[in-house]
Protein backbone atom coordinates (compact mmCIF):
# COMPACT_ATOMS: atom_id res chain seq x y z
CA UNK A 1 0.00 0.00 0.00
CA UNK A 2 1.73 3.55 -1.05
CA UNK A 3 1.26 6.77 0.17
CA UNK A 4 -2.16 7.67 -2.20
CA UNK A 5 -3.98 4.21 -0.92
CA UNK A 6 -3.88 5.49 2.77
CA UNK A 7 -5.10 8.86 1.39
CA UNK A 8 -7.77 7.57 -0.56
CA UNK A 9 -8.80 5.30 2.92
CA UNK A 10 -8.52 8.11 4.95
CA UNK A 11 -10.77 10.13 2.51
CA UNK A 12 -13.21 7.39 2.68
CA UNK A 13 -13.36 7.39 6.16
CA UNK A 14 -13.71 10.63 6.41
CA UNK A 15 -16.56 10.81 4.24
CA UNK A 16 -18.07 8.15 5.89
CA UNK A 17 -17.52 9.30 9.05
CA UNK A 18 -19.35 12.45 8.32
CA UNK A 19 -22.53 11.04 6.36
CA UNK A 20 -23.03 8.84 9.65
CA UNK A 21 -22.78 11.83 11.69
CA UNK A 22 -25.25 13.51 9.40
CA UNK A 23 -27.48 10.80 9.46
CA UNK A 24 -27.26 10.74 13.69
CA UNK A 25 -28.07 14.21 13.61
CA UNK A 26 -30.71 13.77 11.30
CA UNK A 27 -32.09 10.99 13.31
CA UNK A 28 -31.76 12.79 16.70
CA UNK A 29 -33.55 16.07 15.58
CA UNK A 30 -36.23 13.68 13.91
CA UNK A 31 -37.10 11.83 17.23
CA UNK A 32 -36.56 15.27 19.63
CA UNK A 33 -39.17 16.68 17.27
CA UNK A 34 -41.56 13.07 17.08
CA UNK A 35 -41.00 13.07 20.92
CA UNK A 36 -42.51 16.74 21.40
CA UNK A 37 -45.39 16.21 19.47
CA UNK A 38 -46.65 13.13 20.83
CA UNK A 39 -45.54 15.04 24.26
CA UNK A 40 -48.15 17.79 23.17
CA UNK A 41 -50.73 15.51 22.15
CA UNK A 42 -50.62 13.20 25.31
CA UNK A 43 -51.07 16.19 27.22
CA UNK A 44 -53.92 17.70 25.19
CA UNK A 45 -55.74 14.30 25.02
CA UNK A 46 -54.72 12.61 28.50
CA UNK A 47 -57.73 10.14 28.47
CA UNK A 48 -57.73 8.92 25.32
CA UNK A 49 -54.14 8.32 25.26
CA UNK A 50 -55.33 6.06 28.69
CA UNK A 51 -57.30 4.70 27.30
CA UNK A 52 -55.41 3.56 23.80
CA UNK A 53 -52.30 2.46 26.41
CA UNK A 54 -54.76 0.01 28.21
CA UNK A 55 -55.44 -1.47 25.17
CA UNK A 56 -52.46 -2.00 23.67
CA UNK A 57 -51.30 -3.59 26.97
CA UNK A 58 -54.90 -6.00 26.97
CA UNK A 59 -53.61 -7.01 23.60
CA UNK A 60 -50.11 -7.76 23.91
CA UNK A 61 -50.66 -9.62 27.08
CA UNK A 62 -53.51 -11.80 25.52
CA UNK A 63 -50.66 -12.66 22.80
CA UNK A 64 -48.46 -13.00 25.03
CA UNK A 65 -51.09 -15.50 26.91
CA UNK A 66 -52.02 -17.69 24.14
CA UNK A 67 -48.28 -18.01 23.11
CA UNK A 68 -48.01 -20.37 26.38
CA UNK A 69 -50.81 -22.67 25.53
Amino acid sequence: MDYTDSMNTKEMTDQITDKVQDWQRRATKTAREVGQVTDKYVHENAWSSIALAAVLGCVVGYFLATRRD
